[in-house]
């Protein structure tokens, strides 16, 4: 098996770069706010939860060749959120069959573009490495990261159902030449 660390991505205001065992503190802080447990299925993430989550992220690049990357505002080097794909081999009906897209900014993150800015970043590696379509799930209620898949070219498919609860599935087809 070879190795693999991401790439690091760089747009006009932010640094997307492998995650690190450094990175904990500030990824359990992001997963500490009420809008991010609200995403997790109403549940506050432990510590051994979220340090599963980072092991999850570093791991991903070296067994499957993508995965996540920490997102840094580049002017203060403040860590603002994580953005990338994974292979979850979720619980999910019906079964996810391409590389799930993800996303979160911390609160401070917000409101300045950062989210397009990054999923841009990370679509375009996307379309030039992975050379496949790329799926994402997202709870109905989250019009801000609906909003944004349908931006960047995500199309509704279908419900699906995941920890008792019904979500709507995207698919972002390859783009055309």
């Amino acid at each position: 098996m070879v190795i693999q660390q991401a790439p690091q991505l760089e747009t006009e205001r932010l640094v997307l770069k492998q995650f690190t065992l450094d990175d904990f503190s500030a990824l359990k802080a992001s997963w500490a706010t009420p809008e991010m447990a609200k995403i997790n299925g109403g549940e506050n993430p432990t510590a051994e939860m979220v340090w599963t989550r980072l092991l999850r992220y570093i791991g991903h690049w070296q067994a499957l060749g993508y995965g996540y990357w920490a997102v840094f505002e580049k002017a203060t080097n403040l860590y603002v959120g994580s953005f990338g794909f994974q292979d979850a081999h979720r619980d999910i009906t019906p079964a996810l069959t391409c590389p799930e897209a993800g996303w979160t900014l911390i609160a401070e993150g917000r409101g300045k573009g950062y989210a397009a800015e990054a999923l841009a970043a990370i679509l375009q590696w996307a379309d030039k490495t992975l050379a496949s379509q790329v799926c994402c799930i997202i709870d109905e209620e989250n019009q801000r990261s609906n909003y944004l898949a349908g931006r960047f070219g995500f199309q509704f498919q279908n419900y699906v159902h995941y920890r008792g609860r019904q979500v709507r599935l995207l698919i972002r087809p390859l783009p055309t030449s």
